[in-house]
């Protein structure tokens, strides 16, 4: 029986997918429309993010939205005390999933305006004469080769997106395996293309891609070995754990599969490619890794749990400790940096333990939650670095932007003051509280404790940068900010308000 696939239900992956393709043909028919990308990507993923929004709706009514449906398929059943299986869908959607597909297809479209929206005239030295401040100029600021094709760069963009849009509907190991892939490998490449080749970014970023599939390859084999089934959930799980031995194995699997995600969520001591390739690609791609590539690595592992949660108490140390040794190392470090990019890049790691924290008690609605607001607040962050020119800049220079520069600078204090949980970012002290309630629900406190004194840390790594955006600006400075980052700044900022005003937005119920 051929599944029936429902275009409603797969349309936050289906659409991107469509548009890579699309974008593709129109580039062979049409060379000389360079617009084409930009206007079609911008439709496909603002739709698509308004499907995803449907679907947070429509599953939050109590439904399970589902689509490819295998009655009867042998690799996806499993038999249970009822009875077996007789077969299961490849794609189910729950609340969160919709939100974590909203999150990555607006992400998606985010970044999509920053690399292709302004692309200026061309100089006499072949790039861009982008809009610079203070005399800078990189591809924070916009400038791109000339010979770079916007299509094959929208292309790569969209496939990364409809893999994390895919990712974390994903119900059975292939398609987890491939749509985590999909959602890592076509940045690899937009890192090649339009980061600093001299600093290597892309090479530890695809370095650290094909170990963390190799270990997640390795989760799988062991997965399927000892449920003999393809489906990644609790069902499968569970006819593991009727005998001790397979449930080691399971518990064995299990771990595979965190180890490879680790990776690609920039946990310590998966994290070394974190703080290099975020300065060499620039704030446009860093915010590309640090929202669509994030979502996807968190889809996976909440997927990991949510079908583990047999083996959950086998688990637990290991993610506490991932969690824990994220939080501190990323706080404590992130104190030294002066480099923006490279500081934001450290504060992903602290974020990423934060993330991970509720995991441990098997919370995937509070990690998510926490997440959402997290690449809400990175993308504000990293855009309006982006829009003012400060990659590679000492925090220092920043000195007085938010009184030369209110709009833009003010999202940029918002969204710091959102990763510190202080008010007026009132969406991350909710977040915070958020992801400690199932810790200290459960007593897990050797966890909790540690994210209280990171958090206490990381103040004072927030705080020191508002202190230089609203301190009296020494002396005048001429530019002005580069329009589209300044509006995606600006608009990531709204909605961190609107999230203080309306925390459901992004937290769900509380």
């Amino acid at each position: 029986m051929t599944p029936e696939l429902d275009p409603f239900i797969a349309g936050p992956a289906l659409v991107p997918a469509v548009a890579a393709v699309l974008v593709l043909l129109l580039d062979a028919l049409l060379p000389r429309a360079h617009r084409l990308p930009l206007i079609v990507g911008a439709l496909a993923l603002a739709g698509g993010a308004l499907s995803a929004v449907a679907l947070r709706v429509r599953a939050a009514s109590g439904e399970v939205p589902q689509t490819l449906c295998f009655e009867g398929d042998r690799a996806l059943t499993v038999p249970l005390p009822t009875g077996p299986q007789t077969g299961t869908c490849l794609m189910q959607v729950s609340p969160s999933d919709a939100l974590l597909q909203a999150v990555a297809l607006l992400a998606g479209l985010a970044v999509l305006v920053l690399l292709l929206g302004g692309r200026g005239p061309e100089r006499s030295d072949g790039r861009e004469a982008g809009g610079v401040d203070g005399g800078h100029t990189a591809e924070g600021s916009g400038s791109v080769s000339a010979g770079r094709d916007p299509a094959v760069e929208a292309a790569l963009l969209f496939a990364a997106v409809a893999g994390a849009a895919a990712l974390p509907a994903a119900a059975d190991l292939a398609t987890w395996l491939v749509t985590l892939e999909l959602a890592t490998l076509p940045i690899v490449g937009l890192v090649a293309l339009r980061g600093e080749r001299h600093e290597g970014g892309a090479m530890p970023l695809l370095t650290t891609s094909l170990t963390s599939f190799a270990l997640a390859v390795v989760g799988a084999g062991l997965w399927v070995t000892v449920t003999g089934s393809l489906r990644l959930d609790a069902a499968a799980a569970w006819s593991a754990t009727q005998a001790p031995d397979d449930a080691r194995i399971l518990a064995a699997a299990a771990a595979f599969l965190v180890a490879g995600v680790a990776f690609k969520l920039s946990l310590v001591p998966f994290h070394a490619w974190t703080p290099t390739t975020y300065p060499s690609a620039g704030p446009r791609l860093a915010l590309l890794l640090a929202t669509v590539s994030t979502v996807a690595a968190l889809a996976a592992l909440s997927a990991v749990v949510e079908a583990a949660a047999a083996v959950l108490p086998t688990l637990q140390p290991a993610l506490g400790v991932l969690a824990v040794a994220s939080l501190l190392v990323g706080a404590v470090v992130a104190l030294r940096q002066q480099d923006p990019v490279r500081l934001l890049a450290w504060s992903g790691i602290t974020q990423a333990g934060w993330v991970v924290a509720p995991l441990v008690a098997g919370d995937t609605a509070a990690a998510t939650g926490y997440l959402a607001v997290y690449a809400v607040a990175a993308l504000t962050a990293l855009a309006a670095v982006s829009a003012l020119g400060l990659a590679g800049r000492e925090l220092a220079e920043h000195r007085g932007l938010a009184r030369r520069e209110p709009l833009v600078a003010g999202s940029l204090v918002l969204a710091l003051l959102t990763f510190a949980g202080l008010p007026p970012g009132i969406a991350g002290l909710l977040a915070k509280v958020a992801a400690l309630r199932p810790l200290a629900a459960d007593g897990l406190w050797w966890v909790a404790l540690p994210a209280v004194i990171a958090a206490v840390v990381a103040l004072a790594v927030y705080l020191r940068w508002v202190a230089l955006l609203l301190a009296p600006e020494r002396e005048e400075r001429e530019g002005e900010p580069q329009r589209l980052p300044a509006v995606v700044a600006t608009c990531g900022g709204a909605l961190l308000v609107a999230a203080t005003v309306a925390p459901a937005l992004l937290l769900g119920v509380l």
